[in-house]
């Protein structure tokens, strides 16, 4: 907050402008939303995460989006439609809470421009359909709930561009953990393995050398694994513990990294992440035969997702990058097997938190949601080619006014950076 303060004696008529993020996980289990006030515009931002806070999803919520993304769901549904409107309005009553705690009263409610929300929508993708998404947000119940305007469904015009729709939220992780004379891999160890390559900040045109795709499995991988292995007990491996009690088998390794998913040329990512399940089906079978155990498959694992992420610093980078540091988020991070064999396959390069440059982990991902909200308002693509293989980049979201008095503060705004913004056809 002190550095909040500093910035608005700083800059004075220029006052920074305040979104807040909301970003529902993967799974649908819970909901993080984060308040940042920033200064600046388009992409020369200078951003301070004010506070974050984090609410369960109830267990009704969470099971009914896990019956509406069950693979293989068979239409027609007659319910379909229900149940997903029925979904939507139960998120929008958790992102609500969230909201309003964060900025239900005080200098955030009088200031909140527009809220960003993330979630992990309904998609449909494969050879037999085009491309489609459906987010998962009732943006008309949570203006209603917090007087907020709503900006969401942010993948969507990705997609009519004949982009994955992901990942969207490289631009904001740029802005946010940028650095004058570094240049950084942010690498989210999470269910699967995302690299963002973030050049130095030097000026220019260096935003567009951004690169983000999916390495490779990550966590759900190591936790399917750890289940079988402990029957169930356990749901993930705490530190790696168990891992270090196997030995890595060289075949299996290798036959992993030999999989055809490793020469998809880039830009690389799906909705649901990379499934484990194309890794180990098979492999199981051969342990039978081989008799490995589950808990040297475990150990195995640590060594081939080390291996992925190395392969891919070397491989998948431009050939002039430089990679002077190593920044982790997602769950992995915790994974202290996992941590040391990235760090003996690149001694060179320093491994450190996202918190040891101001957002935590938890802040992160709803940080760039507020920013993508941002970028939204200030007419700013956030979909490279480079990373979403979008036709052409485009402004993402969906704006929906909230109360009166919050719509005329959005449009002040507006009129107040007639002067630096640009027009819609100059930002596409």
């Amino acid at each position: 907050m002190a550095k909040l303060l500093r910035l608005e004696a700083e800059h004075g008529r220029d006052a920074p402008r305040w979104t807040l993020g909301v970003q529902v996980s993967s799974d649908c289990d819970r909901v993080t939303a984060a308040l940042v006030a920033t200064v600046g515009r388009r992409i020369d931002l200078e951003p301070e995460i004010v506070d974050v806070a984090t609410s369960p999803v109830p267990h009704e919520t969470r099971a009914l989006f896990a019956q509406l993304t069950r693979p293989g769901l068979a239409p027609p549904d007659p319910d379909f439609a229900g149940r997903v409107t029925s979904l939507c309005a139960q998120l929008a009553d958790v992102e609500a809470l969230l909201v309003n705690n964060l900025a239900g009263s005080g200098r955030a409610a009088s200031r909140l421009l527009a809220v960003g929300v993330y979630d992990p929508g309904l998609w449909s993708c494969g050879k037999a359909m085009s491309g489609g998404y459906l987010g998962l947000c009732d943006a008309a119940r949570l203006a209603e709930l917090t007087d907020a305007n709503v900006i969401d469904a942010l993948p969507a015009r990705d997609v009519a561009r004949g982009g994955q729709g992901g990942p969207i939220t490289a631009l904001a992780e740029w802005v946010l953990l940028k650095h004058g004379e570094r240049s950084r891999v942010l690498l989210d160890l999470g269910r699967s393995v995302r690299m963002t390559y973030l050049p130095r900040d030097r000026g220019g045109h260096a935003a567009s050398r951004i690169l983000s795709f999916e390495v490779g499995p990550g966590t759900r991988m190591l936790d399917q694994l750890t289940r079988r292995l402990t029957d169930g007990e356990h749901d993930y491996d705490p530190g790696g513990r168990l891992a270090v009690q196997g030995r890595r088998i060289a075949e299996l390794e290798e036959h992993w990294l030999a999989d055809p998913y490793f020469r998809r040329p880039l830009p690389r990512w799906q909705p649901r992440g990379v499934r484990p399940e194309r890794f180990l089906l098979d492999a199981m079978r051969v342990a039978i035969d081989c008799g490995w155990s589950v808990r040297d498959m475990l150990c195995t694992a640590n060594h081939f997702i080390a291996e992925t992420i190395v392969v891919a610093v070397r491989r998948c980078l431009p050939r002039d990058a430089e990679v002077d540091e190593i920044v982790l988020t997602g769950g992995g991070q915790h994974n202290g097997m996992l941590l040391r064999e990235i760090a003996r396959r690149l001694p060179d390069v320093p491994i450190v938190r996202t918190g040891q440059y101001g957002p935590s982990g938890e802040a992160l991902s709803p940080a760039c949601i507020a920013l993508l909200a941002l970028f939204r308002l200030d007419e700013v693509p956030a979909n490279p080619s480079a990373v979403t293989a979008t036709e052409l980049p485009r402004v993402l979201g969906r704006l929906t006014p909230g109360s009166p008095q919050s719509w005329r503060r959005l449009l002040a705004a507006f009129h107040a950076g007639q002067a630096s913004a640009r027009s819609l056809r100059a930002a596409s």
